[in-house]
């Protein structure tokens, strides 16, 4: 007989019937996330920095110049003065000073002029051209002989100016040489390539009145000159640069 087989074989099938169940009824286990990458800090891009464009040069201001005995600044005597329209201190104009009444023609010594720049113009001239100073140039060499100031805007390197008290120059120039002179005493710096020469007025012994008309005892001149042009006083010559006629 074959009953007692299928009676165990259906009691198996319930039985794996019956675990399939209880697998199925318990926890279940979810799968671990996998950890996500880190994001990556892109660079940061340095700024480019562009040069700085360097001003264009200009002629010095008039507050910045000083007369030593080496010359005004970039003016040194015995050197050739700068010609840059954008950075020269004065300009050569030939034929400037040609005059059938003065006499003087083309070609002749006193016929061209180094003209002095405008931007160096003076409001309150003590004398000459109406500009703050004036520069005389060798025909020859080409190379800068003098200079004088005609007005108190530029000082000399130990700060005197046209119109302070005669006093005050010894002071100044302590080392300076006094070179007497008919209306003036001329005190004499001497430098490597010039000297710097400051007049202060006086009245003669032998003349009455007063000729400075209440300048005595003040510097009235002030020039700066090669070695080779020596010492000279400017008072009463009418010896002047920058300036026709002169």
């Amino acid at each position: 007989m074959m009953r007692p087989v299928v009676l165990a074989a259906a009691r198996a099938i319930v039985v794996a019937a019956a675990l399939a169940a209880l697998v199925a009824c318990g926890p279940t286990v979810e799968p671990e996330a996998s950890p996500s990458a880190s994001p990556t800090a892109s660079p940061t891009a340095e700024p480019s920095s562009s040069p700085t464009p360097s001003p264009d040069p200009t002629r010095p201001a008039l507050a910045e110049l000083v007369l030593s005995a080496d010359g005004l600044d970039p003016l040194v005597l015995g050197e050739a003065p700068d010609e840059d329209p954008a950075t020269r201190m004065i300009a050569f104009e030939p034929g400037a000073c040609v005059s059938a009444e003065l006499g003087i023609a083309p070609g002749d010594p006193g016929a061209d002029l180094w003209r002095t720049d405008a931007a160096h113009d003076s409001t309150s001239p003590a004398y000459g051209p109406g500009t703050a100073f004036g520069v005389g140039v060798d025909r020859d060499s080409g190379a800068v002989t003098r200079v004088d100031l005609y007005s108190a805007d530029i000082p000399t390197d130990g700060g005197v100016r046209i119109g302070d008290p005669g006093s005050s120059v010894a002071a100044a120039h302590p080392g300076a040489t006094v070179v007497p002179e008919y209306l003036t005493d001329i005190h004499v710096v001497s430098g490597p390539i010039g000297t710097l020469q400051i007049e202060v007025a006086k009245n003669p012994a032998d003349m009455s009145g007063d000729y400075w008309e209440g300048r005595t005892g003040t510097v009235v001149y002030i020039h700066a000159v090669s070695f080779e042009l020596g010492v000279f006083s400017v008072a009463a010559s009418g010896n002047l640069v920058g300036v026709c006629g002169a």
